[in-house]
């Protein structure tokens, strides 16, 4: 994934933040196949398109759409996963479609399997409940 949004100098178009909306028709929890969204940064329509068409195409999910976020005036205040995500616990970049959230109550941390997330439940939330 590409870096995050920086200021740009030159030629260069300036990096916007996009949401896009999937729909994973081959989902395990959700039999009807389950629809996410996420954000990323592109400097332009065709930059985005490219970007949210070859995730899409890496991880055989369907393109509902995709916007400007700053269009997109009912999710301004919210915040949602990045399109390529770094895993709490081994920092190792991954492209889940359905990251595994830790299970300890109040806690915001995602990662990219379920080992990582059990060693960082031992380490982290070690004796609370």
């Amino acid at each position: 994934m590409k870096g995050r949004k920086s200021i740009a100098s030159g030629d260069e178009v300036p990096t916007e933040k996009w949401l896009v909306a999937y729909r994973n028709p081959t989902s395990k929890r959700h039999p009807g196949g389950s629809v996410f969204m996420r954000q990323f940064y592109a400097p332009g329509y065709y930059e985005a398109y490219d970007t949210v068409l070859t995730h899409a195409e890496k991880m055989n999910l369907e393109v509902l759409w995709f916007r400007e976020k700053r269009s997109c005036e009912p999710f301004l205040n919210r915040d949602f996963p990045e399109l390529e995500a770094i895993c709490t616990y081994c920092n190792k970049r991954f492209n889940h479609t359905e990251p595994v959230p830790c299970s300890h109550e109040g806690c915001n941390a995602e990662f990219c399997s379920r080992d990582c997330m059990s060693e960082h439940r031992a380490m982290r939330h070690r004796g609370a409940s």
